[in-house]
């Protein structure tokens, strides 16, 4: 013989009710189901518990006895299934998995991330290059994980209850025009190029403006930024003259060639984020690595970031 907790609350809520119909309605279901169950919970416990009338259900000594020890024991029950249900939950992934990420070498790779950390559920991406509209998402819960970036000494305000962990730290990489007179170099140094126009990204939550200023000036100049610009028209402005900044798993054009900056200049780092009592607190782990992986994988098809991988790694 084994109680459950659904016997309990049928039982409870007959007596309540007085009658089996009514019954039926408070728990939400059919009167013929109400009454099968309770004929089953009857023979599993060999007794009657309600006499029953076409218009009453009126519980028998047994059931009285049942009665009492339900009213004791099945609130302490229910007080406990609604201190771990969430908990059982949040440990199982879900079916699609939310994820928001800042434009990276990791994102192409996200499906077969997920896949390997997370078997049975498939990624739905939001592709927002503003790292506190990320972080702001998977706080209220509209995101499961976040992969942002940030920048030593600028780093970004992490929300409450949202923990993290480092994927990798990437070197930046400088555009110039094929017949820039540095383009014929392999390394230039930022002091090499104090006297550019620059044309950069947009103002953002991540800070790179304020880090990028931040390096010329410990380099002894300040920045000549000709504009502010989507990745496509900065591409146009490097061809007429102009020098970008870029990811190192990137391409070079017929007209665009992508050298590396001499030493650690503008190292930039990619995070993950997740919330911590969420179902990540136990596949976080798996995730990073699989994220690591997945970003190794894009270095490695990236001709540019192939030439220099043996001087970073």
């Amino acid at each position: 013989m084994q109680l459950e907790v659904h016997h309990l609350r049928l039982v409870q809520a007959i007596a309540e009710s007085g009658t089996l119909s009514r019954a039926a309605t408070a728990l939400g279901v059919t009167q013929p189901a109400v009454s099968a169950q309770l004929k089953r919970l009857e023979r599993m416990l060999d007794c009657r518990l309600f006499d029953r009338t076409e218009n009453a259900a009126v519980p028998t000594p047994m059931g009285e006895l049942l009665l009492r020890r339900t009213a004791a024991v099945l609130p302490l029950m229910e007080h406990l299934i609604e201190e771990v249900e969430p908990c059982t939950v949040a440990a199982r992934a879900p079916q699609v998995l939310r994820v928001g990420a800042v434009c990276s070498a990791i994102v192409p790779h996200l499906p077969t991330v997920v896949a390997t950390a997370c078997p049975g559920s498939t990624p739905s991406v939001l592709n927002d290059d503003c790292c506190a509209t990320l972080l702001g998402l998977l706080a209220q819960n509209r995101l499961d994980l976040a992969l942002y970036k940030e920048y030593p000494g600028f780093e970004q305000e992490v929300p409450d209850g949202v923990d993290t962990a480092l994927v990798i730290e990437e070197p930046t990489f400088v555009q110039l025009a094929r017949d820039h007179p540095l383009a014929s170099r392999a390394t230039v140094t930022l002091a090499d190029l104090r006297a550019e126009r620059w044309a950069l990204p947009p103002v953002s939550s991540a800070r790179f403006h304020e880090y990028f200023n931040d390096a010329c000036a410990r380099s002894g100049f300040t920045p000549i930024l000709d504009q502010t610009a989507t990745e496509v028209v900065v591409l146009m402005a490097v061809r007429c003259g102009a020098v970008g900044l870029i990811q190192p798993a990137c391409e070079e054009s017929r007209d665009v060639v992508v050298r590396s900056l001499a030493g650690d200049t503008l190292p930039r780092r990619h995070l993950l984020a997740w919330r911590r009592n969420s179902f990540m607190a136990t596949h976080w782990r798996a995730m990073l690595d699989a994220a690591i992986e997945g970003y190794w994988t894009e270095a490695a098809l990236s001709e540019v970031y192939r030439r220099y991988l043996p001087l970073i790694r």
